[in-house]
C-alpha cells in the first residue's frame, strides 16, 4: 500500500475536527512551499498574525523565579468566582 492510500485511509477514519486542523496545516505548508500558490487570493495574510505571536514571545521570562503558578491561579480563580460561592 503506497503512502498516498495510507493516508486516505487515516484520512476516513478521522473525525470531522481533526480533519480541518489537518487541512489548515498541510495548506500552510504548500502556501509557504515555494512562496506563491494558485489559491493567492484565498490564502491569510499571517503578518499581523505573526506580529500579535512575536508580541506575546517578548512576554517569555519575564516572571520572577519565585513565581508559584498554582498559588496564583488558585488566588486568580477565588477572586474571579467568589461571588458565586
Amino acid at each position: 500500500m503506497s503512502t498516498l492510500e495510507k493516508t486516505i485511509v487515516l484520512l476516513r477514519e478521522m473525525p470531522e475536527q481533526s480533519l480541518e486542523s489537518l487541512y489548515d496545516f498541510i495548506r500552510s505548508i504548500w502556501i509557504y512551499q515555494d512562496g506563491k500558490t494558485e489559491f493567492v487570493e484565498n490564502s491569510v495574510d499571517i503578518s499581523e498574525s505573526m506580529e500579535g505571536f512575536r508580541v506575546l514571545q517578548s512576554f517569555a521570562g519575564t516572571l520572577p523565579a519565585d513565581f508559584d503558578y498554582k498559588k496564583e491561579l488558585e488566588e486568580m480563580r477565588e477572586e474571579k468566582y467568589a461571588r458565586f460561592n
